[in-house]
């Protein structure tokens, strides 16, 4: 049987286990994350439907195409 500071110590360690990939997983995300309003990640050109287009900032024309 385990006694209660190991217990302790395990939760500890899950703790931190669980913080550290919180954190990787956070950066990751807020890396490649847009930022401000005239973000370059969008690619408009790739867009093929107008209520998207419009969703993201864009003007659709009569080509079908976002710009």
């Amino acid at each position: 049987m385990q006694s209660a500071i190991v217990q302790m110590i395990l939760i500890v360690v899950a703790v931190a286990a669980a913080a550290i990939v919180t954190v990787i997983v956070y950066a990751q995300l807020s890396s490649n994350a847009p930022v401000g309003t005239n973000d370059q990640n969008i690619k408009k050109d790739l867009i093929t439907t107008e209520s998207l287009c419009k969703a993201v900032g864009g003007t659709w024309g009569s080509n079908n195409k976002c710009s």
